[in-house]
């Protein structure tokens, strides 16, 4: 059946003037990401996909727990290693992605469009959750909406231009997207929609606004911008998107406004349809672009010896702490482990607590020296 939304896609589209959709942006200083292309190959729709359904996400994607109460259990080592690198080098994209109304010929799942959930990605995420916060009741519901929240956005940005373009009678989301191919971590669309998880968050349960944060700063890029003002983020949507200027340009305020302006009645959750896709490997979704190296060992460069005896005795405790946890789960949440390119290959920054952070290079073979530690701000992390 066809609904609000395929209409209004049906009735603008043919109005726009084809040459438009082969616009060029020439922004020679934008760099690309340094994972392979975000999108699956051509050949996943041999994969099983399905309508997304709360009782049959509890069947199919969950285990059940002793004494037969549902519950949720983690994925594979396997996959959580690449759900893991996937998160800090694509962000949410490693586990939902948005597909536009526009390619629903195209793969993958030609026929299909709207928001699909990988089944392993509900999964982690419930499972996390679940763990963090035991006496949350439905840790697989908060876990779908969780992903929704961004994956949503992408639907109303979709809508949005499609007005734009509605009026200027030309295309404005293909040559944008092309723009961004091979660097989709960039575009500020990114920070919105992990912006609108952020605000979900606060709403959602006590305890989910820590988690979200800390899972949104491990990603890369725009993805981690989510927390500036919401006006310079609008604005700077609009200038990639009617302008097509390249992302970090100076935002349109006078258009800063009109993405929270989409009509209430298109953005009803039953508009955009759902799917969960169920992988038969999941390496064929998530490249392994990042695995993060083991930590066996961390030694304490002269450098941080010096400014732990100095100047931040108060965390020396803490920081051994940090050390330890590293090296007994270096995905945890809470550390932020990541890389950090601005000083090298091989540097990794982690958090040692809402104040702090330290710097590490990896010397190969799990082993590690701590060079550097120091306030957020001053470590360069905004």
């Amino acid at each position: 059946m066809v609904n609000t939304v395929d209409k209004l896609f049906d009735q603008t589209l043919p109005q726009l003037d084809p040459a438009s959709s082969q616009a060029v942006a020439d922004w020679p200083d934008v760099p690309f990401d340094d994972d392979l292309e975000s999108r699956p190959p051509d050949d996943i729709e041999e994969d099983g996909v399905s309508p997304y359904r709360d009782t049959e996400i509890a069947e199919r994607s969950f285990d059940v727990i002793g004494g037969g109460q549902p519950g949720v259990s983690p994925v594979s080592e396997e996959d959580r290693t690449l759900i893991e690198g996937g998160i800090r080098a694509r962000g949410f994209e490693a586990l939902a992605f948005y597909k536009s109304r526009r390619f629903q010929s195209k793969k993958p799942f030609p026929g299909k469009w709207g928001i699909f959930y990988l089944r392993q990605g509900l999964s982690q995420i419930a499972w996390e959750i679940a763990t963090a916060y035991p006496g949350y009741k439905d840790p697989r519901k908060l876990a779908h909406e969780f992903l929704f929240a961004h994956e949503h956005l992408h639907f109303r940005a979709d809508l949005q231009t499609l007005m734009f373009e509605a009026v200027t009678k030309k295309h404005l989301y293909l040559p944008l997207r092309n723009a961004f191919k091979g660097r989709q971590s960039h575009f500020i669309e990114e920070a919105l929609a992990n912006r609108q998880v952020y605000e979900w968050s606060k709403k959602a349960s006590v305890g989910l606004r820590e988690y979200a944060t800390d899972f949104m700063l491990l990603q890369p890029n725009a993805y981690a911008r989510f927390d500036e003002p919401v006006q310079d983020l609008s604005g700077e949507w609009a200038a990639n998107v009617l302008d097509l200027q390249p992302p970090g340009c100076l935002p349109r305020y006078d258009l800063a406004s009109w993405i929270n302006t989409t009509p209430k009645d298109l953005l009803r959750k039953s508009l955009c349809p759902q799917y969960v896709v169920y992988p038969r490997k999941l390496s064929n979704w998530i490249s392994p672009a990042w695995v993060p190296p083991p930590v066996n060992k961390i030694v304490d460069g002269d450098n941080l010896k010096k400014l732990l005896a100095s100047k931040y005795q108060s965390i020396t405790s803490k920081w051994e702490s940090t050390k330890l946890k590293l090296i007994e789960n270096r995905t945890l949440r809470g550390l932020n482990f990541k890389k950090w390119p601005k000083e090298g290959n091989g540097a990794y920054s982690v958090r040692i607590d809402d104040n702090f952070r330290a710097h590490l290079r990896h010397e190969g073979h799990g082993a590690w020296i701590a060079y550097v530690v120091g306030p957020h701000k001053k470590m360069g992390h905004g």
